[in-house]
């Protein structure tokens, strides 16, 4: 009681502490008083990214339509660019999305499969929201950063966690920290604007403006699973983002830098009203009697540990934004034979319809998870390059052309199992492969917008699970939470982008785009090259207009 009393004490100290230096810019609400001004005028082109966790697209636009987003419709949609479905990756997710959106990769293709993944190699479990592992993710994936891109230039990181190769990365722990815990997250995110001021601080010592800076909020997503989508408090807190990025710009434009710098507003993910929960662990440990495994190694326990303990289970659950569960299994030996093989041997889908349980039986796991009322579509590796997708209504092959990205679709079983018939041209169906661009465009409008080729290159990963769980519409995977994504439903998959400064056209893009694509056209707009090997490509080259992606 006494140790909790006084971090209380501590918490209430290091807050009033951080308020004070938040009065500051709050005695001019429409400004946060940072001066962008440098020594010498210069006409050398930046860009700010300023990145909303969960962003509802339903929501943003009838906050636009009803005026309630002035900073939004002056400095973005009045200026430049405004896609209104960008659609983000598999699994929606924050930190697998944050890596996706820095390089302009699929998560299947950089690796980070979620905020918690299993390494069946190295058997270690990894969970980024445990204290000692939250800074582990620049580690994690191996593809190039645009920071790492942008070599040479001065580079910030506010609060954006995947950050490699920033100059400068501001985690804000100290202040940010007891107000996070008190549940003001509207504070937060002032918190990491007020960081601002470092930027314009270095900006001044070097004489010019930094090359790239993203910040980071978090309001949005936590008060949606706090309040629900639907809740007059979730809407607060986009109005919220609206009015202190409204700050930031004005300062920009006081001193002059608002015309030379690139502002791109985009989002991780969106999110949706949760009130059904079912636990997908559960219903593996008590119903279909598998030997999960209820603790998480991370890599800091001994390997020693660590083999023995993964060596007891058969199956390992990770997952995050509750609607999205990954599940890890052992290859059963053959026949009657009782065991599994070591965890590096994956299961064949032979195997996923024959999994042995504690005591012996041989059951349909894909059976059995379609059969759950929560579970909406399920996907698993079916061979090299192959892909199944199982709903109630039926199972759908995709299958790439090896060393390409084209994916052909074939419907197994059942009568349209995705609901693509009605939507998605008869052309792109014809069980022939089609390129990633011609599937965002077919698909953006249906019910698994942009699926097809993401899934494909889900499972691309190490890291990736066999067996991969989204849930229906209302349900979550998880538990006591008003909202929640993760799913392949457009209200969490698609989003809005908007990008406006110099460069940029100003026009209402009604075809879709993909986050992934702001890695291309920032390197465009500030003069790097574009690498070829990206999944996103730069949406203001005239390919962009229909020539496949790489």
């Amino acid at each position: 009681m006494r140790r909790r009393a006084g971090f209380l004490l501590l918490a209430l100290t290091a807050m009033a502490a951080c308020a004070g230096c938040a009065a500051m810019p709050d005695q001019r609400r429409d400004t946060f008083g940072i001066d962008f001004r440098l020594p010498e005028p210069s006409d050398e082109t930046s860009a700010i990214v300023f990145f909303v966790d969960g962003l509802n697209r339903q929501v943003f636009q009838e906050l636009l339509a009803a005026g309630r987003l002035p900073t939004i419709q002056k400095y973005f949609i009045d200026r430049g660019l405004y896609a209104d479905r960008c659609v983000v990756n598999v699994p929606a997710v924050t930190l697998a999305n944050e890596t996706s959106f820095v390089t302009g990769l699929f998560a299947g293709r950089h690796g980070v499969t979620g905020l918690t993944w299993f390494d069946r190699t190295r058997l270690f479990f990894r969970n980024y929201e445990e204290v000692n592992q939250k800074n582990t993710l620049d580690g994690d994936y191996t593809a190039p950063t645009i920071f790492e891109r942008l070599g040479g230039e001065t580079t910030f990181s506010l609060f954006f966690q995947a950050h490699r190769g920033a100059t400068k990365f501001v985690e804000n722990r100290l202040s940010a920290g007891p107000p996070y815990f008190f549940g003001w997250y509207q504070f937060v995110d002032r918190i990491a604007l007020w960081r601002f001021d470092l930027v314009a601080q270095a900006a001044k010592v070097q004489g010019r403006f930094p090359r790239l800076v993203i910040a980071y909020l978090l309001a949005p997503d936590l008060e949606a699973y706090r309040s629900g989508v639907s809740s007059a408090a979730y809407r607060q807190a986009i109005e919220h983002a609206d009015a202190h990025i409204g700050r930031i710009l004005r300062d920009l434009q006081t001193a002059g830098r608002l015309d030379k710098t690139v502002l791109v507003l985009a989002s991780d993910h969106g999110m949706m009203d949760t009130s059904r929960h079912w636990s997908v662990r559960k219903f593996l440990r008590d119903d279909l009697d598998l030997a999960v495994a209820d603790h998480e190694l991370a890599d800091d326990v001994p390997f020693k540990i660590r083999l023995a303990y993964y060596r007891r289970t058969a199956c390992v659950l990770a997952g995050s934004g509750e609607r999205y569960r990954a599940i890890y299994l052992r290859k059963p030996r053959p026949g009657a034979e009782a065991g599994f093989e070591n965890w590096p041997v994956r299961p064949s889908a032979d195997d996923l319809r024959a999994y042995p349980t504690r005591q012996g039986r041989r059951i349909d796991l894909i059976q059995h998870l379609r059969e759950a009322e929560a579970v909406d579509l399920l996907a698993y590796r079916a061979g090299p390059d192959r892909v199944h997708l199982v709903t109630k209504k039926g199972i759908v092959e995709l299958v790439r052309d090896p060393g390409g990205h084209a994916v052909a679709y074939r419907v197994l079983e059942g009568d349209d199992p995705l609901g693509y018939a009605k939507t998605v041209p008869a052309s792109v169906l014809d069980g022939k492969p089609h390129d990633s661009e011609d599937w965002l465009e077919a698909s953006a409008s249906t019910r698994y917008p942009d699926l097809v080729p993401q899934i494909v290159a889900y499972f691309d990963a190490p890291r990736s699970g066999d067996i991969i769980a989204f849930a229906q519409p209302s349900w979550d995977f998880a538990g006591r939470l008003k909202a929640g994504h993760g799913g392949v439903q457009p209200e969490e998959m698609v989003t809005v982008l908007l990008m406006a400064g110099p460069g940029v056209p100003h026009e209402h893009r009604l075809r879709p785009v993909r986050d992934v694509d702001v890695v291309p056209t920032l390197l465009g707009l500030l003069g790097r090259p574009v690498p070829a090997d990206l999944d996103g490509r730069n949406l203001l080259e005239p390919a962009a207009a229909g020539s496949p992606r790489p």
